[in-house]
């Protein structure tokens, strides 16, 4: 049970040095780089997720140090690196601490000093007792995201039994079905991943022009358009698992944000004018009301983000066109150093 409980405080407190390690490169390209596409946006606020699953996937070598500590092995010496490794994807920024021991050296991770410390200092089972504790909870918190969703489901069936059927759109090679509620008091939303549907308040269309109701249906598409439903809920059960994971939630309302104004530019290159789409936002935000269920898709779920996309749709900044090769070039640079990333090591069990 020790080992057991020892091995899953490894994994977690280096899911979270990956999930950091990731987030700081963000940070760093969002900085300096400063991309102005959506999709690049994206790709950059799932990169602390991706590095996070790459390492732990790889789970706990049989060359790490841990397995040696497990067994009795003690440490004699310890060594710290810190520069630059070449990766077949990339050059990335990379951390390795060291053990030296009297089978020769072998790699550790900043979990096996915490865990050893835990050990001789506090309990022999400190370690194990947190990771199970805090396992207890991220399965609690998923159990309790699931029943969440589940409920929202089975009520967006009951609502969608008693809607009615406004129009069908056509998203590529999907149906989308738009269906007005009179039972219904929250915000316009899109569910539904493989019969994608839209559902407008019955009450809220007789504050809305034609344009600004227009312009509602082409931001719910343009979530259905890019599956946004599919990108979000793995996300959102994500974060409930890894809650022990310092600002694991931080990506996530940053992608939130993101996809918001990508659903709004999609209004816009519909051909809905910018005041029209910002004035729908507001009609939706002041007649929304509290009570009615929140679903992971809506055009105002998060009230704060509200002021910003207003001013983003009414003053837009200027685009600059840059010249294809130095594009092609950036869109290298950058998914080359993304890839470096991912197979970097960030002092976790991996040499």
């Amino acid at each position: 049970m020790t080992l057991a409980g020892d091995a899953l405080f490894n994994l977690m407190l280096n899911a979270a040095v990956s999930f950091w390690f990731g987030l700081l490169v963000v940070l760093s390209i969002r900085r300096f780089a400063k991309p102005s596409r959506t999709a690049i946006g994206v790709a950059l606020l799932l990169l602390p997720f991706s590095k996070l699953f790459w390492d732990l996937r790889f789970g706990i070598p049989e060359s790490s140090f841990f397995w040696a500590s497990e067994h009795g092995v003690r440490q004699q010496l310890g060594s710290f690196q810190i520069g630059f490794g070449a990766h077949r994807w990339g050059i990335a920024p990379e951390g390795h601490l060291w053990a030296m021991h009297e089978g020769g050296r072998s790699p550790q991770s900043i979990a096996d000093l915490a865990s050893r410390a835990l050990r001789f200092h506090v309990n022999v089972y400190a370690a194990s007792a947190l990771s199970f504790t805090a396992l207890a909870i991220a399965l609690a918190n998923c159990v309790t995201r699931g029943f969440e969703l589940a409920a929202f489901r089975r009520q967006a069936r009951a609502l969608l039994g008693a809607c009615t059927t406004l129009e069908l759109r056509n998203i590529g090679r999907r149906k989308v079905r738009v269906f007005s509620s009179r039972a219904y008091a929250g915000v316009p939303f899109a569910g539904g991943l493989f019969c994608p549907y839209v559902v407008l308040p019955a009450f809220m269309q007789e504050r809305l022009t034609d344009q600004e109701r227009e312009a509602v249906i082409q931001h719910e598409l343009g979530h259905v358009r890019y599956f946004d439903l599919a990108l979000l809920v793995p996300l959102e059960l994500s974060c409930a698992f890894f809650w022990f994971v310092p600002g694991v939630k931080w990506p996530l309302q940053k992608l939130r944000t993101l996809l918001e104004q990508r659903a709004d530019d999609c209004a816009v290159a519909a051909g809905i004018g910018r005041a029209a789409v910002a004035n729908a936002l507001l009609v939706v935000a002041e007649c929304a009301t509290g009570k009615a269920p929140q679903p992971v898709l809506a055009i105002a779920r998060e009230p704060s983000t509200l002021r910003g996309r207003i001013q983003r749709l009414l003053n837009p900044e200027p685009t600059r066109a840059a010249k294809p090769w130095l594009a092609y070039a950036r869109g290298v640079l950058l998914l080359w150093l993304v890839l470096g990333t991912l197979q970097a090591s960030a002092c976790g069990n991996h040499p």
